[in-house]
């Protein structure tokens, strides 16, 4: 009988970074299910990567709940490792890129995680890729005191950021406290959610791992021809995030050493 392989999801992976993390995944021996929105672009991908596609639009709620499905048949033993890299930075600032952002990097994030945990195997580890620039100090001291780690819920951090996306529509964000930047607030919603699940999970009998990272400014479509790290570096900081110790409070990772938010 053949050994089962650690299987591995890693979403927003047709390329750039998330490819670049099922390739290093790949190489490390384990089973890899590359997701994208784009069915072709990510069959592809996938082809040339001799990884297995599904399709995913993690702005979707049912098109998570079909991948969800396709997984406990692909395999009813559950899901090794998860890396929720989807992700969008876009130019400019107002209403509507405040709304897509926060939309995609933060509640699609939360769709994924909130799908896959009952897929999740003992010992699995879950990584959300957040960045650096999510600076807890680009929000107002109030701001900053609403997010108590150790006493918010997920419900009020999704309505924290889903405030954000109000008063920018609102026109009131600078006098609420909230930066001018919705990458940079997405990723603090996205780092805040990593350690309120791992407070959260804690009591899993699973012995669940979940964390969040900074891949860095990476020579991406996304982070442009003048990033200062390569994809491979930047990946391979991403998964450096399953190398950092179970019961450490701290939840954010750059190569796989602390990180500041």
């Amino acid at each position: 009988m053949t050994a089962r392989l650690p299987l591995a999801l890693v979403t927003g992976a047709n390329r750039g970074l998330g490819l670049e993390v099922c390739r290093q995944l790949r190489d490390r021996g384990y089973r890899v299910i590359l997701t994208a929105r784009d069915p072709e672009r990510g069959r592809e991908a996938a082809r040339d990567l001799g990884v297995e596609f599904l399709p995913l639009d993690v702005g979707d709620s049912a098109s998570v709940a079909r991948l969800v499905a396709e997984l406990r048949r692909l395999d009813p033993e559950g899901l090794d490792v998860v890396v929720a890299n989807a992700g969008v930075a876009l130019d400019g600032f107002d209403a509507q890129v405040a709304a897509t952002t926060v939309d995609t990097n933060y509640f699609g994030v939360l769709r994924v995680v909130e799908g896959v945990l009952p897929l999740l195997r003992q010992d699995a580890r879950l990584v959300l890729v957040s960045s650096g620039v999510g600076q807890r100090d680009l929000l107002s001291a109030d701001l900053r005191a609403r997010l108590d780690l150790d006493t918010l819920t997920r419900d009020e951090l999704s309505a924290f950021m889903q405030q954000f996306v109000d008063d920018v529509q609102a026109g009131r964000h600078r006098e609420a406290g909230w930066p001018g930047t919705a990458y940079g607030t997405s990723k603090i919603g996205v780092t805040a959610l990593a350690h309120l699940l791992a407070r959260d999970l804690a009591g899993d009998p699973r012995h669940l791992d979940i964390v969040a990272v900074c891949p860095g400014w990476v020579r991406t479509a996304m982070g442009g021809p003048n990033a200062e790290r390569t994809v491979e570096v930047g990946a391979a900081s991403i998964l450096g995030g399953l190398e950092a110790p179970r019961d450490d409070p701290h939840r954010f990772y750059r190569d796989g050493a602390h990180a500041s938010w």
